[in-house]
């Protein structure tokens, strides 16, 4: 039996030490541009515990065929997105669910950055995109000048969980050592993002790595007496997963 360690006292003590985000995920709402913060790079949305994350908007109901694309995903006031009273839906990931009024239905895809937004963010910051989605766009920060400096009392810029978030997403949430690879919301919880040379300030992609709880408890004598102790829970809750999942594949063949 798997137990669920994610909630209770014990879950948000160890969520805090490793600084594991169990219930990221943004919940989809939609408002005007009125209501959105934002600072000098794009539209933003506060924590509670002084962090903060970076958001995009986009049309949720969209004549896909009619424009041959899926909408695109703003980040910052531009030409389309004049109108301040347009309802909008809000996302953190590049990956987003809209409505084709085309198709009648609902279509998820992994939206482009507007190209306008694209073009502003190279002219003021020299930012390398590569593939304009939000999460090389997220990521992209981290190798600029933009880049954050501020760090909680862990020593985690303010929005780790969401470069945390979106570097895994580029890795399909699969390790890149045992390639465990997560396949719905709740086993993404076993994939941590890891600091390959231990700086947790130093953001770049070359220096992340996607990890499942057991590769990342195995990385050195450091990480194996952390998750002895401070990560030993999420540990044994990922070996009972692995070993219910092994069993039931034996019991289906």
């Amino acid at each position: 039996m798997i137990y669920d360690f994610r909630k209770g006292s014990s879950a948000i003590y160890i969520s805090s030490l490793l600084h594991v985000d169990y219930d990221y995920d943004l919940e989809e709402y939609e408002l005007s541009q009125e209501e959105l913060e934002f600072d000098e790079i794009g539209f933003i949305q506060k924590g509670k515990k002084n962090g903060f994350e970076r958001l995009g908007i986009f049309l949720p109901d969209y004549r896909n065929e009619k424009y041959n694309q899926d909408p695109s995903l703003h980040i910052y006031n531009c030409d389309t997105t004049e109108d301040l009273s347009r309802r909008m839906k809000v996302s953190n990931s590049s990956k987003n669910t809209y409505y084709s009024k085309d198709q009648q239905k609902l279509i998820t895809a992994n939206l482009e950055i507007c190209k306008k937004c694209t073009r502003n963010l190279r002219k003021r910051y020299n930012l390398n995109l590569g593939t304009n989605t939000f999460n090389n766009f997220v990521l992209a920060l981290e190798e600029s000048e933009k880049r954050q400096t501020i760090t909680d009392k862990s020593g985690y810029i303010l929005n780790w969980k969401q470069v945390s978030y979106c570097f895994r997403e580029t890795k399909n949430f699969t390790c890149e050592k045992c390639s465990f690879k997560a396949t719905n919301n709740l086993e993404k919880r076993f994939l941590h993002t890891h600091h390959v040379n231990k700086d947790k300030t130093n953001n770049c992609r070359y220096n992340l790595q996607c990890l499942c709880v057991e590769c990342h408890s195995n990385v050195d004598e450091y990480h194996r007496e952390k998750f002895s102790f401070e990560g030993l829970k999420p540990l044994i809750d990922f070996l009972a997963f692995k070993e219910q999942k092994k069993h039931k594949s034996k019991n289906t063949q």
